[in-house]
């Protein structure tokens, strides 16, 4: 089960487009409310297990249950992408983390709040335009600049934005 579950995201990563110049700015509205969706829902998981000092780029599943790791043949596959595809420590770090997440579910019996799936928002904002960089406590999407608040300013109950494709297309259009 480890093995499939992490195979199906990595088909998913591999189907980015990480060298697309354009996406970024096309989708700059969207992948911004991504990134803070992804931020809100990572600060409500680091409160509930007492990792704000972890918060915000924190392997939730190596946080909440080490055991579950992926097989070595995945790690290695996993790791050739990301050399040849990604490029960015950060990303690749929340990557990792987006991959150890989708195992942990799969193969975790650790009783977990009723939060919503803190990696899902970054995944959706890498489909739509690649990458980010993290400069001081602003991260540049390449056609939004946010600046990362302390996770208490992040930490909200109500969602940033709808992942549906429509709304985010929305989001897009409304700014052209």
């Amino acid at each position: 089960m480890t093995d499939e579950v992490a195979r199906v995201l990595l088909e998913r990563l591999r189907a980015i487009d990480w060298e697309d110049d354009d996406a970024p700015y096309d989708h700059a509205k969207s992948r911004a409310a991504l990134l803070r969706e992804h931020l809100r829902r990572t600060a409500l998981w680091a409160q509930a297990f007492e990792a704000e000092l972890s918060w915000p780029y924190l392997d939730l599943a190596e946080l909440i249950d080490p055991s579950v790791r992926l097989d070595e043949d995945v790690r290695a596959e996993l790791k050739e992408y990301l050399d040849e595809e990604v490029g960015w420590p950060q990303v690749e770090a929340t990557i990792v983390g987006a991959v150890h997440w989708a195992v942990f579910r799969a193969n975790s019996q650790v009783a977990l709040p009723d939060l919503d799936d803190p990696y899902e928002p970054l995944l959706i904002m890498y489909e739509r335009g690649g990458a980010f960089s993290i400069e001081s406590n602003f991260i540049d999407l390449n056609g939004e600049t946010l600046r990362v608040k302390p996770l208490r300013e992040h930490a909200s109950s109500e969602p940033v934005v709808a992942l549906d494709p429509a709304d985010l297309d929305a989001l897009d259009e409304h700014d052209e």
